[in-house]
């Protein structure tokens, strides 16, 4: 016990010498030196060291990328054409539109149809007549010879383009083909189908509507057995079909008048694989073609079968030849009847289906021939789109039934004309040509939408819904029953 006592009173006396010795040591370290103190050598300079640092955006974090703008949407163009057929210069549309010796006008007979097109944005028309000066005559039936008044009322309702190649363009030779290209180029209406020099001939008619383009090619089946010699006058020897030096101022696609058998094939291929060279959107093909009055004179031989009728088959034929080679759209006129029309499914070699149309026969559209159903036909419409970067295509079809008057040869809109009647205004018609129009509702309805539609379901514009394929021919087979046969 005593002994733990003088080890304890030791340690602690030996703990405390350490501790003194310590802080005596620190003391005389931090004492400030005295002026006789030893210096330290002074110390060197420090030079900087340049240390390359990483750029920027590695040491800040990298912002986000905004999305890209999503690419515009792809321009979208549509247009619309209005066709209508014959427009025919008779004796008696010259009387009823003379004014006083040499001055005519033909403005009234289209007061009601000149707001339909207003509704497409291009409008084509057949002019089935000559137009000449004064001094040369005018004169109706069978050699057609018309004033310019014609042409500028035309114009004032609103049709764009004439084609001009038809069965009457040699109704006053040479000078009539030329003067009536002349009255044309002085009204700017552009045409087709008739060419004062073998270079125009060869060149391909291009109109843009839209955004859309489109080819416009007309041909004719014949001109009456009348050609021209080196003079440009008419000769009406048979010899001589389309035989006559200055024949070239058309395009013919038959070399026989009656049978229309002898197809030029290689003029309809040639001219269209051109118009297909200059990569429009649509080639349209305006021929003048197939028989006067068919289906509608009781001839046992109309029988639109192209297995008993060669005519019909002939016809046909050519329709589809056109097609094969090309053609989008075939709006015809000659017979003077109005004919269906219908959609064209075509299988290309790639394995697409390209859609056509055709309507293969218009009628007329003013003109004065009286027997039914000849004043009795329709306006067409047909439309048009284009996205871009894709093909264009037609989007549909639609009419407008019309009827021509015996007495002043203006054209009435049949649903215009009944509902005015309706309300009491027959717009200067009797009550028997009142009874026709409701007829003519009828029967324009029933061939072109394949059935008839009364006056109480009229519409403003009618579609066409008929289609076929390419290796379907035309006739009564897959169109059935037919009016006025």
């Amino acid at each position: 016990m005593y002994t733990k006592k003088i080890y304890a009173v030791v340690a602690g006396m030996v703990i405390s010498v350490v501790i003194m010795t310590f802080v005596t040591i620190w003391v005389v370290q931090i004492e400030p030196m005295s002026d006789n103190a030893p210096m330290l050598a002074e110390a060197e300079p420090i030079t900087p060291v340049a240390v390359a640092l990483p750029p920027e955006e590695l040491l800040l974090p990298a912002p986000e990328e905004p999305p890209p703008p999503p690419p515009p949407p792809p321009q979208i163009h549509n247009a619309t054409f209005a066709f209508v057929g014959d427009i025919m210069g008779h004796i008696e549309q010259l009387q009823a539109a003379r004014v006083s010796p040499g001055v005519y006008d033909f403005n009234y007979v289209f007061r009601y149809v000149s707001r339909y097109f207003d509704m497409a944005d291009f409008s084509i028309g057949n002019l089935e007549t000559t137009i000449v000066r004064p001094e040369m005559g005018f004169a109706g039936w069978p050699l057609f010879r018309s004033p310019i008044a014609l042409a500028e009322a035309l114009q004032n309702a609103g049709l764009s383009f004439l084609t001009t190649g038809n069965n009457h363009s040699f109704d006053a030779g040479a000078a009539g083909v030329i003067q009536t290209i002349e009255a044309l180029n002085y009204l700017s209406i552009p045409y087709t189908g008739t060419f004062l020099t073998y270079e125009e001939r060869e060149n391909t008619t291009i109109v843009e509507v839209n955004g859309i383009t489109f080819a416009l090619i007309a041909f004719t089946y014949s001109t009456n057995a009348i050609s021209l010699d080196a003079n440009g006058r008419m000769i009406g020897d048979q010899t001589h079909w389309c035989r006559g030096e200055m024949n070239w101022m058309v395009k013919y696609i038959y070399h026989d008048r009656v049978g229309q058998s002898v197809i030029d094939y290689e003029l309809i291929a040639d001219t269209i694989a051109r118009a297909r060279a200059l990569e429009p959107d649509f080639v349209v093909v305006l021929p003048h073609i197939g028989l006067e009055y068919y289906g509608t004179m009781n001839d046992r031989r109309d029988t639109f079968d192209v297995n008993t009728d060669p005519r019909w088959y002939n016809w046909m034929r050519t329709i589809n030849f056109m097609l094969e080679s090309g053609a989008d759209i075939i709006m015809s006129s000659h017979p003077h009847t109005l004919l269906p029309a219908e959609f064209v499914y075509i299988t290309e070699e790639d394995g697409s289906v390209r859609r056509a149309f055709v309507a293969y026969s218009m009628a007329n559209f003013v003109s004065a021939q009286r027997t039914r159903p000849r004043e009795a036909s329709a306006i067409f419409y047909l439309d048009f789109e284009k996205v871009e970067g894709e093909r264009a295509v037609i989007t549909g079809a639609h009419y407008v039934p019309i009827w021509v008057d015996g007495r002043t040869f203006s054209i009435f809109p049949v649903r215009h004309t009944l509902e005015s009647a309706a309300e009491g205004d027959n717009l200067g018609l009797r009550d028997n040509e009142i009874a026709r129009i409701r007829q003519v509702q009828l029967d324009v309805t029933h061939m072109l939408s394949g059935e008839p539609i009364p006056e109480a379901y009229m519409q403003e514009k009618y579609e066409i819904t008929r289609t076929r394929t390419l290796e379907q021919m035309p006739g009564r087979a897959i169109w059935g029953d037919l009016p006025w046969r």
